[in-house]
Formats: C-alpha cells, sequence, structure tokens
C-alpha cells in the first residue's frame, strides 16, 4: 500500500444537509461532546447524522432486500473509474524522451 499517495474516492465527496433537531436533545448532545474531551472521546454531529443515514439504509435493506448504499456506491465507482480511465490512458500512450 502506498505511503504518502492516496487515491481519491468520489465517495469522499460530501453533501451539506440541514434538519431540525428538538433543542433539549441538542443541547444534550452539545453538552455530551465537550465532555467527551476531558475523557479522551469526540462526537461529531457529521458522524451521527452519516451513521444514522446509514443504519436507515440498512435497515430498508432488511425489509426489502434492495441495498441502496451498495448501488450508490457502485455507480460512483464506475463513474469515478471511467473519468480517470481515459486520463490513465493518456499518461501511458505519451512517449518517454
Amino acid at each position: 500500500m502506498a505511503k504518502y499517495v492516496t487515491k481519491n474516492q468520489k465517495e469522499d465527496e460530501k453533501r451539506v444537509v440541514s434538519v431540525r433537531i428538538r433543542k433539549p436533545v441538542f443541547e444534550a448532545f452539545k453538552g455530551a461532546s465537550i465532555a467527551a474531551k476531558d475523557y479522551g472521546y469526540s462526537m461529531s454531529l457529521a458522524v451521527v447524522f452519516e451513521t444514522a443515514m446509514e443504519d436507515a439504509v440498512s435497515e430498508f435493506k432488511e425489509i426489502s432486500g434492495l441495498d441502496y448504499l451498495d448501488i450508490q456506491k457502485t455507480n460512483l465507482d464506475k463513474n469515478w473509474e471511467s473519468k480517470f480511465k481515459s486520463n490513465i490512458n493518456k499518461f501511458k500512450s505519451k512517449p518517454k524522451k
């Protein structure tokens, strides 16, 4: 595995999401997040939302048999690879001096 070079992944692209959370729940999370630092931990809303969304998709997969997360990751990989495959082929075909 490469030590300094990492492969860019289209799935790393982020989206901004706006949600409304009940105030007591938000304040509790904020307080716990601050306190977690004293114990050497961290809590992130982004991680909580992403994990909850993955869990919801997984739950729906159990109901329907359709794995939408896998479908999206496969589509992203196909698009990403096709985009850079042509660039790699161009680079390989250039004559070296």
